[in-house]
């Protein structure tokens, strides 16, 4: 799944776009959405999250950033004039997310949406809640969880999805041992740095929360399509932005039956697995190197000593490039940035490395296809070699730069004339 953060858009519909009535041929398209997304939230009603998941819609084409405006979420979707298109801004970032951009705050989803109806539904509403997120449960701000970039995090983190899905599978007894072994595992690796635990709850308040949502109000069955997410995760790589999309819904869920009704209650301090933990019982915790066989840890140990040191050689050849070799600097004032969350690295001490994005600032827009570094503190980034190009026009090993009016490229840095 594509992601933006740091999204502040801002813009205008043009007056044509404003008022023409969408007429070409994914229209049809456009209102099952439409409709889609309508019967989705008006089913829920409020009911999970205490405010409606109802609200304006854009469907974007992100080829050619042309979309379908859906803004009256009582208007019949059929009628000649409820759907409306036009042309998004160079400024505006595309992704499946929620924006504020003309004095709207609007759920954003990007085509093609997905052709199983279990994950277009659990895409809408996990958007959806996004766009309700600002008002009912705002996420922290932490640094990126580097430490899941580390044999050891990523160790933990797979042995505590095992855990949760044995929970899922079960019920009583079983089921408290379970999540037991789950939260041992999770506390263990929350030791691995000093902003593990923040980290970690950041990104599990904002998209572990939105994706339990998806699951939830776009599913039949949400725990058969969480246990499928664990799986998948479990041998996924890249899990410094992307592992909340696997544990926020395995958390939610068993909250459900633990604590009915802490989608009410829950705030953007507080931290799920701590939640569950007072909910099943205030013990005292396995040690983890107890009770880790019971999730096949030699397997996930041998796999994770091969995938350690793969990534030690490319990050190397990433040090070369963005650290030790020649580069251009890029301010961040900002920030819209797109991009893959499955697939960022972790350079310690460093910053984090996108290997593709698409970045946008006050000074232009920064394609990306082969490396972006952004600094720890997210001040500024860097893209590897000399830049060619003149005027408002560059271009390097793996990126293309188009400046704004009053920006220039010289001696390797972006400036303000």
């Amino acid at each position: 799944m594509r992601a933006t953060i740091g999204i502040v858009a801002a813009g205008l519909f043009t007056q044509a776009a404003a008022g023409q009535v969408h007429a070409h041929d994914g229209r049809r398209e456009a209102i099952a959405t439409v409709t889609e997304y309508r019967s989705l939230c008006q089913r829920d009603d409020g009911r999970l999250w205490g405010l409606s998941l109802c609200g304006p819609l854009l469907i974007v084409d992100p080829q050619t950033r042309t979309f379908d405006a859906y803004r009256d979420i009582g208007r019949d979707p059929t009628a000649r004039d409820a759907i409306v298109s036009g042309t998004l801004p160079a400024d505006v970032g595309v992704a499946n997310t929620a924006i504020d951009w003309n004095g709207t705050r609007w759920t954003m989803v990007v085509l093609p949406l997905p052709d199983d109806p279990r994950k277009r539904a659990e895409l809408l509403m996990h958007e959806a809640f996004h766009r309700i997120q600002p008002e009912r449960l705002p996420p922290p701000t932490a640094p990126l969880p580097a430490h899941l970039d580390t044999r050891e995090g990523r160790e933990t983190m797979r042995l505590e999805w095992r855990a949760l899905a044995e929970a899922l599978r079960s019920h009583g007894a079983a089921q408290r041992v379970a999540i037991r072994d789950a939260l041992s595992f999770r506390a263990a690796r929350r030791r691995l740095g000093a902003t593990a635990t923040a980290g970690e709850q950041a990104l599990e308040i904002n998209e572990g929360v939105a994706e339990y949502t998806g699951k939830r109000l776009g599913s039949a069955d949400g725990v058969a399509s969480t246990l499928a997410t664990l799986d998948d995760y479990d041998r996924r790589d890249g899990y410094v932005r992307s592992f909340a999309y696997a544990s926020g819904p395995a958390y939610g869920l068993l909250l459900d039956r633990w604590s009915p009704g802490w989608t009410h209650a829950v705030r953007p301090s507080d931290d799920l697995g701590e939640l569950l933990y007072r909910a099943t019982g205030d013990t005292p915790l396995p040690d983890p190197s107890s009770v880790r066989d019971r999730y096949g840890y030699a397997d996930v140990h041998a796999d994770e000593q091969r995938r350690e040191a793969a990534r030690d050689k490319q990050l190397a050849v990433w040090r070369e490039r963005l650290v030790d070799g020649p580069t251009v600097w890029v301010p961040l004032q900002a920030m819209q940035i797109e991009f893959d969350p499955r697939n960022l690295v972790a350079m310690p001490g460093i910053g984090t490395m996108y290997p593709h994005a698409v970045l946008h600032d006050t000074w232009g827009t920064l394609t990306v296809t082969d490396g972006l570094l952004v600094a720890d503190g997210g001040q500024s980034a860097r893209v590897r070699g000399a830049a060619s190009g003149k005027g408002q026009s560059y271009s390097g090993p793996g990126w293309q730069l188009a400046l704004s009016p009053g920006w220039t490229l010289e001696d390797g840095r972006i400036r303000q004339r």
